[in-house]
C-alpha cells in the first residue's frame, strides 16, 4: 500500500507585537487675544522727560563763584542803617499852599456866579457840588413848570442838565469861559417832582470838553440823560 503522505503544517508566523508608541505631551494652545481685550487694554502712556531744575544761585557779588574762580573775593561797602531823611526846601510848600487857594478862590467865584446868574434865581436852583469835574444842581418842583399835561416842560429838564454840565466843565478850567456848543438830552419818563441835575466830565480838551449828563427825580428815579459839549475860551 502506498504511504500516505502528510503534508507537514509549517509554523505559525508570529507576529511582533508592535511596542505602544509613546505619548507626547499635547502642547498648550495659547488662545489669541481677542478683540475686546485689545480695546479694553491702554496704551502705556509715555514717560515725560524730567524737567531740567536750574540751580538757583544768590544774586550777592561776593557768590558768582563761576566768574571769581580762583580770585579773591572783593569785600563790599556796608550800607548805612540808619538813613536820614532828605528836607525838602520851603519852596516847594509855599507852592503847594498857593495852588490850593488858587483852586478854593476858583470855586469860590463859581459859586457867587451860579448864585448871580438871573434865571438860577427866577427858577430857584441851588449848586450843591461844583468840584473836581463833577457838580449837582438841585431844582425844586413848582407849579409854575407844569405843562398842559399836568408834568414838568422837557425843556425845563434840559436846561437844568445843561447848567450842571457847564458847571461841571468849570471845576477844572480856571481861566477859561464855558460855553455850550450842543448837548442831546433823552426823556425817559415824565416828572411832577423835585429834580436833580449831574454833570460829569468824561473828556476834556485844550477848546473842547464833554460832559455826561443825568436828571434824576427825588433821588433816585433817573428821568432824562444825555451827552454835552461845551467850548472853553481864554479870559
Amino acid at each position: 500500500m502506498a504511504k500516505s503522505k502528510t503534508k507537514k503544517k509549517a509554523p505559525a508566523r508570529t507576529r511582533a507585537k508592535a511596542k505602544p508608541a509613546k505619548k507626547k505631551p499635547a502642547a498648550k494652545r495659547t488662545s489669541a487675544p481677542s478683540a475686546r481685550s485689545k480695546s479694553r487694554a491702554k496704551p502705556a502712556k509715555p514717560k515725560k522727560p524730567a524737567a531740567r531744575t536750574r540751580k538757583e544761585t544768590p544774586r550777592h557779588p561776593s557768590s558768582r563763584s563761576a566768574k571769581t574762580r580762583g580770585k579773591p573775593a572783593q569785600a563790599t561797602p556796608e550800607e548805612p542803617q540808619n538813613l536820614v531823611p532828605v528836607p525838602l526846601p520851603g519852596v516847594v510848600h509855599a507852592s503847594r499852599a498857593g495852588d490850593t487857594s488858587e483852586r478854593s478862590a476858583h470855586l469860590d467865584k463859581l459859586k457867587q456866579l451860579f448864585e448871580s446868574a438871573p434865571v438860577s434865581r427866577y427858577l430857584g436852583m441851588s449848586l450843591g457840588y461844583c468840584e473836581n469835574g463833577v457838580a449837582r444842581v438841585r431844582l425844586p418842583f413848582r407849579k409854575d413848570f407844569v405843562e398842559g399835561h399836568g408834568v414838568i416842560h422837557g425843556g425845563l429838564i434840559g436846561l437844568l442838565g445843561d447848567t450842571a454840565g457847564n458847571f461841571a466843565v468849570g471845576s477844572v478850567s480856571p481861566g477859561s469861559t464855558v460855553k455850550t456848543v450842543e448837548f442831546k438830552l433823552s426823556l425817559l419818563s415824565s416828572v411832577q417832582g423835585d429834580l436833580l441835575a449831574i454833570g460829569e466830565v468824561v473828556r476834556k480838551g485844550r477848546t473842547l470838553a464833554t460832559c455826561r449828563l443825568e436828571v434824576v427825580e427825588g433821588n433816585d428815579r433817573v428821568v432824562a440823560i444825555g451827552l454835552a459839549t461845551y467850548a472853553l475860551q481864554a479870559v
